[in-house]
């Protein structure tokens, strides 16, 4: 019952703000180690080593460390994964439930080598992850990070999300850098360095090969991308197998950093010279980031792709399917990007336009100068995003559509307007075709003018010239693109819908337990100008296994008082207690223009 609900709820809320609760401790988590390969160990509590094995349990005070080929994956919660690279000693410095927050707080210390961090959903106001090396301290504000702490320098590089930066002096509020994705910072002790464009030649190879995967797993991703990707985790394993040949010591998380402009996390690009004296890796164009077009001729627009060329140049254009040239100046040109380092292949209007209807995808050639070429880049069509009907709503409210009788109510899933373009239709009610269908004359429904729309919400409202009557039904049609999705501009198909003109209730079922009295309350709608019950009709509670009809008497067994356009009927607890354990019907008289229809509610008694 909604009052033992009620009364529940203030109870539960009364418990949580005792006292008792506010003096709740926080309590230490355990993590869980995922995987592990090559060497690792975990030391428990500072004091004890023990090898590093899959499903071994860790927490606070525990520190791990790898050797010079191992890695670990390790689970601090069932949303934090931690990625630990080669020769690398992180400590868990905080692990703890707190009696705030679901989340709780995780503070981490990297004191050596490099870690690659995902967070799969946001932190709770109250929650805290932090992650610290010597000289520098990380808040989490985001999903995908990686920390490289050498030779007293701290790496920040960002996939996904925001990380805020700052230095680890405590005695002095220190001022907080945002790396957001795309971008990284590498710190010095004394606390300087900028934050610039993310350079994936950057990043430890184990960061590289995991990322790989990632966006494999995730799909979506360009070819090019995870070619160039590909393309740079070879170079690094190359440049790390020559660096243990020849006896020198593995590359650190932090190589080099450079000024360079990105599109998306997905899209990010290696450099292409670096500031730490070695010669520049050959690069070849790529592409930044593809736009989506209209599936509608008409309504589309100039196409730009974003690429990044090195220093190369496009010198053909080819559509894939067909194999024909595009012709430049008419059919695309380039123009610089709005980054220095950054082109735009510009493919014109009229082009796309004379591209055939209903077409999903358009795959592209592009040659260079260089000799290179990228053998597909696909531009995808937008998906319509026309306004669509609620039917879940409506399915679950089945009688919501009629609001009274002489007024409709159309939910949608989106938020509408009327369409004041194209095809619009003039005057607008004349988009709506209406009839109802009489009980005692279903064979002959007579049409219903509407007589004004409007949009409140995401709900359509017509208005009707005239009045429905009880037990019949009422059918209408709407004329296709009436109304467009005001962020698209995608216009409404053809609706058609019909739904029964009779009183209901709020709850069309519901239980009484003994155990738990209690009146029973609901809102009837009565369609507005429906009369509810009087001394001329009956409210009656029926055994639907066949036992004699129970007619109910006001004020004793029941109340009903207009609210509005709604009737609250009140079944009285003194009346429920007299029922034995069973199913009943109860039916809710509703007269108008001496036509009677009930509301009909399932109560199910219980001891």
């Amino acid at each position: 019952m909604k009052f033992i609900r009620i009364v529940l709820s203030l109870v539960l809320a009364v418990t949580l703000l005792s006292p008792g609760a506010a003096m709740a401790k926080d309590t230490k988590k355990m993590g869980k180690i995922l995987d592990v390969s090559g060497s690792a160990v975990v030391n428990k509590g500072g004091e004890k080593k023990f090898k590093a094995v899959k499903n071994m349990a860790v927490t606070e005070g525990d520190v791990l460390l790898t050797g010079e080929e191992g890695r670990v994956e390790l689970e601090l919660d069932s949303d934090k994964l931690v990625y630990i690279g080669p020769d690398t000693k992180l400590m868990i410095h905080e692990l703890v439930k707190s009696a705030k927050a679901m989340e709780g707080k995780t503070s981490l210390s990297l004191q050596k080598g490099s870690v690659l961090i995902k967070v799969k959903k946001k932190l709770t106001e109250d929650s805290r992850f932090e992650i610290k090396t010597p000289t520098t301290v990380m808040g989490v504000m985001g999903t995908e990070f990686i920390v490289g702490y050498a030779q007293a320098q701290t790496y920040v590089g960002v996939l996904e999300g925001r990380v805020a930066v700052r230095r680890a002096i405590l005695a002095e509020a220190t001022a907080e850098v945002t790396v957001r994705p795309g971008e990284q910072l590498r710190r010095t002790a004394d606390g300087t360095g900028a934050v610039e464009a993310l350079d994936w030649g950057d990043l430890p190879l184990f960061v590289l090969e995991q990322h790989y995967e990632d966006l494999k797993s995730a799909g979506g991703t360009l070819p090019e991308v995870l070619e160039l990707l590909q393309r740079t985790i070879e170079r690094k394993t190359e440049e790390e197998l020559s660096d243990r040949q020849g006896g020198r010591t593995a590359a650190t998380a932090v190589i080099r950093f450079e000024d360079e402009g990105v599109g998306s996390p997905g899209s990010l690009t290696p450099s292409g010279n670096s500031s730490g004296g070695h010669d520049p890796a050959p690069t070849n164009p790529t592409v930044i980031s593809v736009p989506q077009f209209e599936q509608d001729p008409e309504r589309r627009i100039d196409v730009s792709i974003v690429l990044k060329l090195y220093g190369d140049r496009i010198t053909r254009v080819m559509r894939a399917d067909t194999e024909t040239d595009l012709v430049e100046g008419a059919d695309y040109v380039v123009a610089a990007g709005s980054n220095s380092d950054q082109t735009v292949l510009v493919i014109r209007a009229s082009y796309m336009q004379g591209i055939e209807d209903g077409i999903e995808s358009l795959g592209l050639k592009l040659f260079f100068a260089s000799g290179f070429h990228l053998p597909m880049i696909e531009l995808h069509a937008r998906l319509p995003q026309p306004p669509e009907v609620d039917m879940e709503r409506i399915g679950n409210e089945p009688y919501s559509l009629v609001w009274d009788l002489s007024t409709l109510s159309i939910p949608f899933t989106m938020p509408i307007e009327f369409n004041t373009g194209a095809g619009a239709p003039d005057p607008v009610e004349s988009a709506i075709t209406l009839t109802n269908a009489v009980a005692y004359d279903p064979d002959h429904p007579r049409p219903i003018d509407a007589s004004g729309l409007s949009i409140e919400g995401n709900r359509l409202i017509i208005k009707l010239d005239g009045f429905l009557e009880l037990k019949s039904e009422i059918t209408f049609y709407i004329q296709d693109g009436l109304l467009r999705n005001p962020n698209t501009g995608d216009l409404q198909q053809l609706i058609e819908l019909s739904s029964e003109v009779k009183p209901h209730a709020d709850r069309e079922q519901v239980t009484y337990s003994k155990s738990q009295p209690g009146d029973l309350v609901w809102l009837v709608n009565g369609l507005g100008d429906a009369f509810g019950p009087d001394d001329d009709y009956d409210t009656v509670l029926s055994d639907p296994m066949g036992a004699q009809p129970q007619i109910l008497m006001p004020l004793q067994d029941f109340s009903a008082e207009n609210e509005g356009s709604q009737l609250r009927f009140t079944l009285r607890q003194a009346f429920l207690n007299t029922l034995d354990p069973g199913e009943y019907l109860l039916q809710i008289p509703f007269e108008y223009l001496d036509v009677l229809d009930h509301a009909v509610i399932k109560i199910t008694v219980e001891n």
